[in-house]
């Protein structure tokens, strides 16, 4: 058997401090720690296809080794209410695949996955243990349990072996907590003894066999080492201690409860789409097959793909628009860019060329370059010619505009603004949601992650390849959305205002604002004076020079030095924010130059510097306007 035990908090601290938290639902609840723990979940039993599998948690109480130390972790922070309020959906994700939560009072998670890989291993099975946590590399013991770390992120892991753990520390997995005890770990709040780093603690266990052989040899080291780890002993004997994982813990758990066993499928597709994780419904089929063979990725939905070709060369590509353009049928358009849409450069532009068969051409950035390509394109996209469907067109526009001197005039449905005027309460628009609710279709799990963010997925797929999967896409959707405008009497809106404003806006961020710079820097500079001014007027009521946007010196002067009565208390001491200081007025002249301070230097940055940075060459500002 082949046993999977994971960290719980471990994985699920990583994925919240990897991830972006602006990802949340449109109910407005913060998805990114169970999220990511989620994928990584998936990508584990994918990849090493374990027979069972168990997540270990920490409890809130305190343990033993906090009995034994005071001190304990008490460096680490208390948890962000945003991680904590997910710890609750991470374990109901767990619940729902039928997967083991194992947690004792009193121990760790690390002690209870030591025991059970402890046992799994005597009685001759395989186990992987999966954390970010480096006190487990001395559960390692060949050939039967190896460690699964998480360096970084939530998709960077090392596999270690007896041989990588002592080629990443430098010594045996059995010596590893005396050669930590030296070393001390900052994240546990356990000193180690100064001057002794990772090389020397190696260096002195592998010469000495561990902590007593050096204690026993102190005359040979250096006066300095000598005294440093003489008067330290204690520590290092007590951090030993600490550090030892518990082997035999009372845990009333057998191995074989923990294989994998059947569960609701049709209850997970529930708890994905109630987090609005629907991208992650190919990759539990893909981990969790099911015994019939047959998958179902969503409440029925098929996983739309695309034939991909890529045009690369001039008569192809001028031949193929020309096609098109005689063709009949909404035409499903996307663009792929090396950065950000519409403000990068255009790697591709995705036509489909037959719906039916999911077939989509691309034309990549050096055709798009040439004068007859531009010409045939400039054909298709005029005014009466084939209608376009697009979601978001405004940056697709945008890029035609500017980079191939293209003017898309035949845009027939934005699948995002349709999405939009269907149903103007939901928060945003995405496609693949748009896809999966009008369509019952959904787009493959594999799509390269949006720009600025991970990929969890594990695989990497061409920049084309996503923009002619979403081409299909909205071709797909030009069907069901254009009947639900007309049900809904929103043809006309969608047609006669909605689209048309998309090419102007789009023609505007190409365009651009003209600025006046020089009355602009004219601006800049009085807010620029008028803040040093404020700044002077605080200094001399302040009685010293200070810099005035240091909070924890604020809070000096404000409630130490003045003794003015805050009215609001953070976590790291009483607050100085706006409405904090708002409510301190009269108390003292300060407060009031404060406000004003912040209102100068908040213009000062905003439309002083702020928008002289972003005036280009041409002397315009190329701003992005949203249209929902």
């Amino acid at each position: 058997m082949k046993l999977m035990l994971i960290d719980g908090n471990s994985l699920t601290y990583r994925a919240f401090f990897a991830l972006p938290t602006d990802m949340t639902t449109a109910s407005g609840q913060v998805t990114n720690a169970v999220f990511g723990f989620t994928a990584m979940l998936l990508n584990l039993v994918r990849d090493h296809q374990p027979d069972a599998v168990a997540v270990a948690f920490d409890r809130p109480e305190p343990t033993f080794r906090h009995d034994r130390l005071d001190t304990y972790k008490a460096n680490r922070q208390a948890a962000p209410d945003i991680l904590r309020q997910q710890m609750g959906l991470v374990r109901q994700v767990t619940e729902a695949l039928e997967i083991p939560i194992l947690e004792v009072v009193g121990f760790e998670a690390d002690d209870i996955i030591a025991t059970l890989a402890t046992r799994a291993g005597d009685a001759g099975d395989d186990v992987l243990v999966v954390t970010g946590d480096r006190d487990a590399y001395q559960l390692v013991e060949d050939p039967r349990i190896k460690v699964l770390y998480n360096r970084r992120g939530v998709s960077d892991y090392a596999l270690y072996d007896e041989a990588g753990i002592a080629e990443r520390t430098g010594v045996t997995p059995a010596l590893y907590p005396q050669y930590a005890a030296l070393r001390g770990d900052p994240s546990d709040n356990l000193p180690g003894v100064p001057g002794v780093g990772e090389k020397t603690a190696a260096k002195l266990i592998n010469t000495y066999g561990g902590l007593d052989g050096i204690f026993a040899n102190l005359d040979s080291q250096s006066p300095k080492l000598r005294a440093s780890l003489a008067e330290h002993e204690a520590e290092v004997r007590s951090n030993h201690e600490i550090m030892l994982l518990v082997r035999d813990m009372p845990l009333d758990v057998e191995l074989s409860a923990l294989r994998l066993r059947p569960f609701d499928r049709a209850e997970v597709r529930k708890l994905f789409d109630f987090l609005e994780f629907r991208t992650l419904h190919a990759r539990l089929a893909e981990a969790f097959p099911s015994e019939d063979g047959t998958e179902v990725t969503g409440d029925g939905a098929e996983v739309l793909e695309a034939e991909v070709t890529v045009i690369d060369e001039v008569p192809a590509a001028v031949a193929l628009l020309e096609s098109l353009l005689a063709g009949e049928g909404p035409l499903g358009v996307d663009a792929a860019w090396d950065g950000p849409d519409g403000r990068s450069m255009l790697l591709g532009l995705a036509l489909v060329t037959d719906a039916a068969a999911a077939d989509v051409a691309v034309l990549d950035a050096t055709v798009l370059a040439d004068a007859t390509v531009r010409a045939a394109l400039s054909n298709l996209f005029a005014g009466g010619g084939r209608p376009v469907v697009a979601h978001g067109a405004k940056p697709l526009m945008r890029s035609l505009l500017g980079q191939c001197e293209v003017d898309l005039l035949s845009l027939s449905l934005d699948t995002m603004l349709a999405g939009y005027l269907l149903d103007p309460a939901e928060s945003r628009y995405l496609l693949a949601d748009l896809l999966l609710r009008y369509a019952n279709l959904e787009l493959p799990g594999s799509d390269s992650a949006p720009s600025g963010q991970l990929d969890l997925s594990g695989d990497e797929v061409a920049p084309e390849v996503p923009a002619a999967r979403r081409a299909l896409a909205v071709a797909a959707l030009a069907g069901p959305l254009n009947a639900a405008l007309d049900a809904q009497g929103m043809r006309s809106l969608h047609d006669d205002v909605e689209v048309p404003l998309v090419r102007v806006l789009a023609k505007m961020e190409d365009v651009g604002v003209g600025v006046d710079v020089p009355v602009l820097r004219q601006l800049s500079e009085s807010l620029a004076a008028e803040c040093v001014a404020r700044t002077k007027a605080i200094w001399e009521a302040a009685g010293e020079e200070f810099n005035v946007n240091s909070t924890v010196k604020l809070r000096e002067i404000l409630f130490d030095r003045l003794g003015l009565q805050p009215n609001k208390k953070t976590k790291t001491g009483f607050s100085t924010d706006a409405a904090s200081l708002e409510k301190l007025l009269g108390q003292h002249p300060i407060v009031e130059h404060l406000l004003r301070y912040r209102e100068v230097e908040k213009l000062r940055s905003t439309y002083g510097e702020g928008l002289l940075s972003e005036v280009q060459d041409d002397g315009r500002i190329h701003a992005t306007f949203n249209q929902t």
